[in-house]
């Protein structure tokens, strides 16, 4: 059985429509509603498995070197814009910080030159899904396609919880790459708390300089809490990497 598990940079990346893209898109017989971590066992036999998780980055790993048939997607999202998007669960506040970007990307850095390592990114998603879609058949030659992503909407049947993620759905269009300009508080706030994100922008093509950040100058740091806390403790992270 192939298996396929997504992770991520982050909650709020994009984690949740490329799992429903997929199975609406490839004929993967086995796959989890929403969640479910990367060791999980298949419900039945099947062809392909596939799970998400974005946490599971911090264990991708030793999944890769135990599972010779897993293959790992690391989504990617700018963090500028994944630290001032919103949940329904509860959309009077900011979803996730960088807590996340800083340790999952962390991870996943090692990994990039795995052969069944493949980091996307969320804009390149948005931006021309088919292109992307072609790349993961490449990449993985035993999916087979049943849809373009372009009209995966037409066919997309989530379970409750991955319409919340998704905030419903709809055809997939390029997002506004320049939200995170309406929340510079939010911005100028969270990299008081974690530190600059100017080499990561730089790192995974965001960016060419660090002129954007001119656009913080005189800005009030708003270090209100979001959802989850600012930071991990070392019981989480160790608890995280725990595998069977």
């Amino acid at each position: 059985m192939h298996r396929i598990h997504i992770a991520g940079a982050s909650p709020r990346t994009g984690t949740t429509l490329l799992a429903e893209a997929m199975v609406a898109c490839f004929d993967i017989e086995l796959y989890s509603e929403h969640e479910a971590r990367i060791f999980a066992s298949a419900p039945r036999p099947g062809g392909v498995f596939l799970t998400k998780a974005p946490r599971d980055i911090l264990l991708a790993g030793e999944a890769l070197a135990r599972m010779p048939l897993l293959h790992v997607i690391f989504m990617l999202r700018d963090p500028r814009n994944v630290i001032v998007s919103r949940h329904r669960r509860d959309p009077s506040r900011y979803w996730a910080g960088l807590k996340f970007w800083r340790a999952y990307t962390a991870a996943a850095r090692p990994l990039q030159n795995h052969p069944r390592f493949i980091m996307l990114r969320y804009e390149d998603l948005l931006d021309d899904p088919d292109a992307v879609q072609a790349g993961l058949v490449k990449q993985m030659p035993f999916l087979r396609v049943t849809l373009p992503f372009s009209r995966y909407h037409e066919v997309a049947r989530p379970a409750d919880d991955a319409v919340a993620a998704l905030g419903g759905v709809r055809p997939i269009n390029p997002g506004r790459r320049d939200a995170w300009r309406q929340h510079l508080p939010r911005i100028a706030g969270q990299i008081a708390l974690h530190g600059s994100i100017a080499g990561d922008l730089i790192e995974f093509g965001y960016e060419t300089d660090d002129t954007w950040m001119r656009a913080l100058d005189g800005v009030k740091p708003d270090t209100s809490p979001g959802f989850w806390p600012e930071y991990f403790t070392l019981e989480q992270i160790d608890q995280m990497r725990q595998m069977p």
